[in-house]
């Protein structure tokens, strides 16, 4: 992965290298901890009502592919569905790295004139290209925290119970009362 270029001050230069930071180097955080997973664990959660590895890795992708499609393709009638995602654990990791690569590829064909251009998809929903761009990193964030939670549950993240840092700790203003006693 290249570098975004920087502004002087270290931020990246527009927002399109944002959506790319955001959609593609996410996406690449899925794909690290999803390949962390033992196979044994693939299709695994700690309860019915959160997602597997292998759910998030095709509900990444399916979204991933659908968005993708709504830029590229102006005429929702010409757009097709998303194939089934194979059963396969490493050819769902495969075909997930490689729609994070075909998104780094459309980020670069676009530029900040086009990002207000509207798209529509076969429902009929419009909205622009920002707004599709928008849609997929918060998508993505989204997955890639639940891949979080279920690997800091496979134990894959270190040991003992969840002490996150507090930032009255980390800049030396005491111990606070947090987190708070469960139940």
């Amino acid at each position: 992965m290249t570098a975004p270029k920087l502004d002087p001050e270290g931020s990246p230069a527009n927002e399109l290298e944002v959506f790319r930071e955001l959609i593609c180097g996410f996406t690449g955080r899925i794909l690290r901890r999803a390949r962390e997973v033992p196979a044994d664990k693939w299709n695994w959660s700690f309860s019915e009502r959160t997602p597997t590895a292998r759910e998030i890795c095709e509900h990444s992708w399916m979204w991933l592919y659908s968005d993708r499609q709504e830029i590229m393709v102006a005429d929702p009638t010409s757009q097709t569905a998303v194939p089934d995602p194979p059963l396969d654990r490493l050819d769902m990791l495969s075909i997930l790295e490689n729609e994070k690569e075909e998104w780094r590829a459309l980020i670069a064909t676009l530029n900040p004139e086009l990002l207000d251009e509207t798209r529509a998809s076969p429902d009929g929903y419009r909205r622009t290209i920002r707004g599709s761009l928008f849609h997929m990193a918060q998508h993505i964030v989204s997955k890639s925290g639940q891949m979080t939670m279920l690997h800091f549950e496979l134990g894959l993240d270190g040991e003992g119970p969840y002490d996150a840092p507090h930032p009255n700790r980390l800049y030396g203003f005491g111990s606070p009362i947090w987190p708070a006693p469960r139940n």
